[in-house]
């Protein structure tokens, strides 16, 4: 599964997939291969096997994106987000002004819940994208006008495709 991670550091790519023997991690493009043994509640052992560095880590999570890891003697905070979140949060960021709602990854629309002309308000569901097996619904990153729909229910629909246009409804 792929996340996009933003702590102190930045933002970073990562890729979680199980293997065989624990964990295949790809960050940024850089792969490890780990092992994660839990040890008590939220305290586990991680060990990179490539190179044999082995850390005894605490987690705690608040709320939905939020984390904490504890490595020996220091605390990193930072936000966990779904490809689907982080377009999101990207796109609010972009303030007012026209935007496009972009498909984040590739699927099936399953749902549009608006029509052109509709006014919208930040957070107010646009599109249903089904995506491997799970349906994530894109939402209005700011208020506005809806000025274009380019799909319909059942459309299939790559990753980046433009799926509704906004205005801003000043004029």
């Amino acid at each position: 599964m792929k996340w996009f991670v933003r702590g102190g550091s930045g933002e970073h790519e990562v890729e979680v997939e199980r293997s065989a023997d624990g964990f295949q991690v790809v960050v940024d493009g850089q792969e490890h291969d780990v092992e994660l043994v839990r040890l008590d509640g939220a305290v586990a052992s991680l060990r990179f096997v490539e190179d044999g560095r082995s850390f005894h880590v605490s987690y705690d999570r608040d709320g939905h994106r939020n984390w904490r890891i504890g490595v020996v003697d220091r605390e990193f905070p930072f936000e966990v987000l779904t490809p689907v979140e982080a377009i999101d949060a990207s796109s609010g960021a972009a303030g007012r002004g026209a935007s496009e709602v972009l498909a984040p990854i590739p699927g099936r629309v399953t749902a549009v819940k608006v029509e052109v002309g509709s006014a919208v308000e930040i957070g107010q569901p646009l599109v249903v994208l089904e995506a491997m097996k799970m349906e994530n619904e894109l939402t209005a990153e700011q208020d506005g006008v809806v000025g274009a729909i380019h799909v319909a229910p059942g459309d299939t629909v790559d990753a980046g495709t433009v799926l509704v246009e906004l205005g801003s409804g000043d004029g």
